[in-house]
């Protein structure tokens, strides 16, 4: 198939030229990774702060602070009860994605 010494010298190189891309795509591609995951953490951060002082989360940071300080013996499956019905309502929680 090869015949002459320039052949293969040209599929040598355009296959070292092939990897050495591949790796710098590689590489740009981790930069691009790192970014957008400074860019999701600051979202994350602006959704614990909106959800913190958004008061359509107060039941459920009542719930919560009820199970904490043990006021029922029934505060735990009171709080899962309420988080299940704000889900299967479509409702967000505070632990909800920004995102969704």
């Amino acid at each position: 198939m090869f015949e002459t010494g320039i052949e293969k010298t040209i599929v040598t190189t355009a296959i070292v030229l092939w990897f050495a891309h591949g790796w710098y795509l590689n590489e740009r591609l981790k930069h691009v990774h790192q970014k957008l995951d400074l860019v999701l953490e600051a979202f994350d951060g602006l959704r614990g702060y909106l959800y913190e002082i958004d008061p359509q989360f107060n039941d459920e940071r009542q719930s919560h602070a009820a199970f904490e300080n043990d006021e029922s013996m029934f505060s735990g499956m009171n709080n899962m009860e309420l988080i299940e019905k704000k889900k299967r309502d479509g409702k967000r929680t505070l632990n909800t994605p920004f995102a969704q």
